[in-house]
């Protein structure tokens, strides 16, 4: 089958940072070819999320054009799991299809329900249901056939062996794609990695993390010589991925300074945490140190004293941690179960980790109490006290607050926070959790600066932002470029590239219905931290 077509291989949360010195050493020898060809840094969205990198990456515009903050998008002041119809953007693949090529596209994430294209194939990926169905209907049967059960997700935190699971599921990928490509002569293999960011939230083992990288980096190289005759290649990251150093817990700040109530909620995430945390752990009696403590926290709880001073009293002591692994379910959730009042609020974080404020607006939203008029002011001077903000070591949490049209620019302004945050050097975890104002908690999360690599010539950048890749490949595939884009081509072209509203090309790009029940799903990201 003669090839000359575009492979765009996604690397999830990868970055120098972490893999830097694998890339030079020949440890991940195909990365380490196509670095040598051209690399540049690759900047990602704020906040450099999973679910709004990436349709950022494949559309080619900003969140405020496609509407994704987070991973939940809000219903008033509830929220869902975010899903293909949220996004309001066409994809790289969408347009590729209705001008009459083949798009191959498996894993990426926010590609669920599956868009029923004329052309090609659709595998979708993070925050889909692990029984989603792909696009023909057909292929995962096909494939489970020969090839045995297709997984979405590995099993996080498993018992048995960590490196084979990952290994496993990123093998799948490539397993895939070797299917896909026997049924169609395609025009664009796009292939995404999601363990490459899994690994580095749940694991600790540098060595275990650089044994499952290296198997991925070999399966990338195999999707690669699938297009035989020199395709075009990138290789990108939506993100990075580095050391945070603490949880900043912003309702708590922002009811320690008047601006948020709490009242008891829903403890179910902090149930998932606990048992996740006590996967594989000896929870048999405790002994009198556990006793002791356990004791404690119920005795000074019933005496009035609030859950979260008692967890505030236990964190100075460095026993918060030891006691969530011991005490009872109830009262580890009665310790955590504090939500926003909305009704009563002046300001919040709505999502769990958004890097973002809402302000609780009369008019706009359907509890607000901030009259219209007073809007700007409440908001410049609470941007003006987070931007003083120091931690237990004092230093300032933050790099910038930013108010949102300084950040983002479209129709989905308004679905915006109304303010945005800048961790300093992306050091903090920003929760909506509502239990101390500070926690140190030392791990690894995501951080701005990602990569891209190729074989073709870039030109001259150091640094590309994530919205330069659809355009870019666009006019690699001989096809309209965005003219709702907000980036770049990044190649040299020979000749003029035409321009298209790619919305008029798309069509009904979105032509699904919601996928139901995503509880699993939530379980899979609490079990990673991204509840907290």
């Amino acid at each position: 089958m003669e090839k000359n077509n575009v492979i765009l291989i996604g690397l999830d949360g990868l970055g120098l940072d972490e893999i830097g010195e694998w890339i030079a050493d020949g440890t991940l020898s195909t990365l380490s070819y196509f670095h040598e060809k051209s690399a540049a840094e690759l900047m990602s969205t704020h906040p450099p999320w999973t679910p709004c990198a990436w349709p950022s990456l494949l559309s080619g515009r900003n969140p405020g054009k496609h509407g994704v903050f987070d991973f939940y998008t809000r219903e008033d002041y509830d929220k869902r799991l975010i899903e293909r119809p949220d996004v309001d953007s066409p994809y790289l693949f969408d347009v590729v299809d209705q001008s009459d090529l083949t798009p191959i596209v498996i894993n990426y994430p926010v590609t669920h329900p599956v868009s029923e294209l004329d052309h090609g194939a659709l595998v979708p990926g993070y925050l889909a249901r692990e029984d989603a169905e792909f696009h023909p209907g057909d292929i995962r049967g096909q494939y489970e056939e020969q090839y045995g059960e297709y997984k979405i997700y590995p099993d996080y935190g498993t018992d048995d062996d960590t490196i084979e699971e990952y290994v496993s599921v990123a093998k799948q990928r490539r397993d895939m794609a070797e299917f896909l490509d026997d049924l169609f002569d395609w025009d664009l293999m796009a292939v995404q990695f999601q363990v490459t960011d899994s690994i580095f939230h749940d694991l600790d083992d540098r060595n275990k993390i650089r044994e499952i990288l290296t198997k991925v980096d070999e399966f990338a190289g195999d999707i690669i010589e699938l297009g035989e005759d020199d395709p075009t290649v990138f290789i990108v990251s939506d993100h990075g991925m580095g050391d945070y150093d603490w949880t900043f817990y912003v309702n708590s700040w922002l009811a320690e300074h008047g601006y948020c109530e709490s009242k008891e909620g829903e403890p179910q995430y902090f149930r998932q945490q606990k048992e996740g945390v006590l996967k594989g752990k000896d929870q048999s009696d405790p002994g009198l140190i556990e006793t002791a403590i356990s004791t404690g926290v119920n005795t000074v709880s019933k005496v009035g004293i609030s859950p979260r001073r008692v967890h505030r009293a236990l964190d100075i002591v460095g026993a918060a941690e030891y006691v969530e692994r011991i005490l009872p379910e109830d009262a580890l959730v009665a310790a955590q179960n504090q939500v926003v009042d909305h009704s009563n609020s002046e300001a919040f974080q709505l999502y769990f980790n958004s890097l973002g404020v809402h302000l609780n607006v009369e008019g706009r939203d359907s509890e607000g109490v901030v009259p219209q008029d007073d809007y700007e002011d409440v908001r410049s001077e609470l941007m003006k006290e987070l931007r003083e903000v120091r931690d237990p070591d004092g230093n300032l949490a933050f790099d910038d607050v930013c108010p949102r049209e300084e950040v983002y620019e479209g129709p989905h302004l308004e679905d915006a926070p109304d303010i945005a945050l800048f961790p300093r050097d992306y050091q903090y975890d920003v929760s909506g959790s509502i239990l101390d104002t500070f926690r140190r908690y030392s791990h690894k999360n995501h951080k701005p600066n990602g990569i891209l690599l190729t074989n073709r010539s870039l030109n001259s950048i150091d640094q590309a932002q994530i919205y330069d890749i659809a355009p870019t490949i666009a006019a690699v595939l001989g096809i309209p470029i965005d003219t709702q884009t907000d980036g770049k081509v990044l190649t040299p072209q020979t000749e003029e590239v035409e321009e298209a509203d790619w919305n008029e090309i798309a069509g009904d790009y979105t032509n699904t219905q919601a996928d139901g029940d995503t509880s699993s799903v939530e379980d899979r990201l609490a079990d990673l931290g991204y509840m907290e």
